[in-house]
């Protein structure tokens, strides 16, 4: 680990938020899907492939509470507070050494409970009911390996994430390079690759690793995180949902409506003015190029990358809402197949959680039903085929049958579903 002191947070530090236990559901029986060729799947090295939900009965004794997908590894969660970990192992981001193809636990030498857990690329994350950050694993640039911190190439098992250690987190969220951490006093805090402003500030090119020590962003009144692969989103206590990052498929949803262009990268946090007055936001989900916020209603708003069905719109209204280009500005356009303000998904409602792959999604309902939509190539959406589907669809299938969906989490190109017998 860093030999950084922890460091102090400055501004408001009265105690306002406690560690929300909403990221843990009742226990469930975990089910995957997906293409699983670095063991993702958690199904051993013969199965690499299942085109609908397959349960993953190795795990069906544990009191799973909760699941996490990275971009090719998945993490499961114990009622007890302990993890389970399988899937590509070369950074380190299952925590543990043994088998890649199989879950196993992931053990530590203190005597914690966590009770969530967030996934990049080649990191992982949990927060203990403590409020304490552990992490591991590493961190990757556009050049290849930054590190894990400034004087640590890779973080090899779960420890105590010393640089947040004298504050008290209460939420944790990864993108494909990058952290983010919120305090009890609405705080945040982000480090990581920052080479696409995901940490809401300027890291100099030639001291990139810099970006590795936590920092403090320009936000106070925070309620509620949450990043894409490279850029990141706070909401604070007025509803408004701030942004910053990559912005090249207007995956930030700052276009105005008179299509004035709001930049490749936001490098501050900024407010998403086509959100205000929608009602309150619950919750945002966001993969490669894409973006979702939940409201509380049940229903969820997208935006960005459309070019694989991202966004769950209908292609008519794509095709509507997509700016126009003429023939001068056509091969500059970045605004192809891209909805920059942020548009409300017909028909899906009564949505209670969200979960956004690199480029597709998973949502569960009140009805204990899970949909999804995007990119089906690599037979993510759980839906039997490889094609794209364009808008929310149920996924099912026999050995789903007789079980109420309760989580949902998307990888890069693997799913899983937590779901309890009926």
């Amino acid at each position: 680990m860093t030999n950084a002191e922890p460091l102090p947070e400055q501004g408001d530090k009265k105690r306002t938020r406690q560690i929300s236990m909403e990221f843990v559901s009742a226990p469930g029986n975990v089910f995957v899907f997906g293409s699983g060729d670095t063991g993702q799947l958690g199904l051993g090295d013969s199965m690499l492939t299942r085109k609908r939900p397959m349960p993953l009965k190795v795990l069906d004794d544990k009191e799973i509470v909760d699941i996490a997908c990275g971009g090719m590894h998945s993490i499961a969660l114990t009622k007890e507070g302990k993890l389970y970990s399988w899937g590509c192992n070369d950074q380190r981001a299952l925590g543990r050494s043994g088998e890649e193809y199989l879950p196993e636990l992931v053990k530590i030498s203190d005597d914690v409970k966590f009770v969530k857990i967030a996934c990049g690329d080649s990191i992982s994350m949990a927060l203990s009911d403590t409020g304490k950050v552990y992490c591991w694993g590493t961190y990757r640039c556009a050049e290849g390996a930054l590190g894990f911190s400034i004087d640590q190439a890779v973080q090899d098992v779960p420890a105590i994430f010393k640089p947040l250690s004298s504050h008290v987190i209460v939420d944790i969220a990864a993108g494909t390079d990058h952290c983010l951490a919120l305090t009890d006093g609405g705080r945040v805090f982000g480090w990581g690759n920052g080479q696409q402003f995901q940490l809401g500030r300027r890291v100099i090119e030639r001291r990139k690793k810099n970006g590795l020590r936590p920092e403090l962003l320009a936000l106070k009144g925070i309620k509620a995180i949450g990043t894409g692969s490279y850029h990141s989103f706070a909401l604070d206590e007025n509803n408004d949902l701030y942004v910053w990052g990559l912005n090249n498929y207007q995956q930030c949803g700052l276009l105005s409506e008179d299509r004035r262009y709001a930049g490749e990268i936001i490098t501050t946090p900024t407010v998403i003015p086509g959100l205000q007055g929608k009602g309150p936001i619950k919750s945002v989900a966001a993969g490669e190029h894409h973006s979702y916020v939940l409201m509380e209603d049940g229903t969820v708003y997208s935006f960005g990358r459309a070019d694989s069905s991202q966004l769950g719109l209908p292609e008519s209204m794509i095709n509507q809402l997509h700016p126009q280009e003429d023939d001068q500005d056509a091969s500059k356009s970045q605004f192809k197949k891209a909805i920059g303000q942020p548009t409300l998904i017909p028909g899906l409602t009564d949505v209670i959680q969200i979960s956004s792959g690199s480029n597709h999604a998973l949502v569960t309902t009140e009805s204990g039903k899970a949909y999804a939509w995007g990119f089906g190539e690599m037979y993510a959406l759980g839906n039997g085929s490889d094609e794209d589907e364009p808008v929310p669809c149920e996924v099912t299938g026999q050995k789903l049958e007789g079980h109420k969906v309760i989580r949902v989490s998307a990888g890069a190109q693997h799913s899983v579903i937590l779901a309890n017998s009926l």
